[in-house]
């Protein structure tokens, strides 16, 4: 039996890690597609437009360090396009999901273009030496010796495309985590089940963006020249990338649940007269949703929501609304959460031997993860 070349097998490792961010992102878009017919994913069309994007950035990503120089013109714009409209378009996707605004978002694809533009523009105009000294010393030794004319034009664009890129990673992490925290309030107020509605699910998505953000403000910094003859460096952060787009694929292919669910209840509550409110949330109302919360232990129904107290009350949601979240201060997912935890206590003395399992789902809880969530939080 023949053995395996070292340098070979040392090859086609590298191959593979260099092309599986663009794998990744490929089968995730396949999958969305898949899912299209189903209609039961949030906010699937700009799911899939990240996900294109991303296959682009990392087909020009493949074409770089592999040299193929035939390729390179067309993928280095096409990258650089990519580069500047992956987070925007992530930021696009939580703010969809997140928010009622639709006005003027779809402004920040504009820098994207435009780098696409002024890049096509630099190498139609580049004299073939420019073009070779251009990828030669720019692209590959992050050097701007040599250059002339159009092709230091391209670096200049490059370097201002490095200041852009940096402005859109900050906006995705700030903006995107105050719209998942105004959310996830919302989500509070209404539900007291909130595991496949909230945020919280995904929430690990920013902190995914963020670790991203970080890993490509540095690569995009320091240039994806001194990745090419590091091996080892560059497997490493292909891996990450992988694994972080992965997680963003995988919990965004488990998203049924957005702002569009909720708009209807929060619009009845918001359009409401406030003045008739304040006089109808009094302590009365208050003293009969606690008398039913105690007496009938509505708490252990499992997703258990605002509107089904307010059917059980005959009245209106708005008036348990506001006596819930404003008379007593607390939403009402921490109103029922907070009775589950103390029956569960008491189930947890009464008989020792029931699982965590059990404990939970007699008590209300969903699931074992949202049960020991909430121990955590108001215990």
């Amino acid at each position: 039996m023949s053995k395996i070349n070292p340098i070979f097998a040392l090859v086609m490792i590298l191959n593979l890690a260099i092309s599986l961010p663009l794998i990744t992102c490929a089968l995730f878009s396949m999958l969305i597609l898949l899912e299209w017919c189903n209609r039961q994913l949030r906010e699937q069309h700009t799911l899939l437009a990240f996900m294109l994007t991303a296959t682009l950035l990392y087909v020009g990503h493949y074409i770089y360090f592999n040299r193929a120089a035939d390729l390179l013109p067309l993928s280095d714009i096409l990258y650089v396009s990519a580069n500047l409209t992956v987070y925007p378009l992530y930021l696009i996707y939580i703010i969809r999901l997140t928010s009622k605004w639709r006005a003027v978002y779809w402004l920040m694809l504009i820098p994207g273009f435009i780098a696409m533009l002024a890049t096509g523009t630099g190498y139609i105009f580049m004299t073939d030496e420019e073009d070779r000294m251009f990828v030669h010393n720019y692209l590959y030794h992050n050097s701007q010796t040599g250059l002339t004319d159009m092709a230091l034009f391209q670096a200049y664009i490059r370097q201002f495309c490095k200041l852009v890129f940096a402005i859109e990673v900050i906006a995705t992490v700030v903006i995107g985590s105050m719209m998942i925290r105004r959310y996830d309030r919302m989500v509070d107020e209404f539900y007291a089940d909130t595991d496949d509605k909230s945020m919280r699910n995904i929430q690990s998505i920013l902190y995914l963006v963020l670790t991203i953000a970080v890993l490509s403000f540095v690569a995009n910094i320091v240039g994806r020249a001194r990745f090419t003859d590091h091996e080892i460096i560059l497997t490493t952060t292909s891996l990450m990338f992988s694994a972080l787009l992965f997680a963003i694929g995988y919990q965004g292919l488990h998203r049924h649940f957005s702002i569009i669910d909720m708009r209807t209840n929060k619009e009845q509550v918001s359009n409401d007269d406030s003045a008739a409110l304040k006089d109808a949330v009094n302590r009365s109302m208050t003293e009969r949703i606690i008398a039913l919360v105690e007496n009938d232990k509505i708490y252990l129904q499992p997703d258990l929501k605002l509107d089904d107290v307010a059917q059980m009350m005959h009245t209106n949601r708005t008036y348990i609304y506001q006596a819930v979240n404003q008379q007593m201060g607390i939403s009402f997912n921490e109103f029922i959460n907070r009775y589950r935890i103390a029956h569960a206590k008491r189930l947890m003395a009464s008989d020792p031997t029931l699982s965590m399992n059990d404990v939970a789902l007699h008590s209300g809880f969903a699931s074992l993860s949202s049960f020991y969530r909430n121990m955590k939080k108001y215990n």
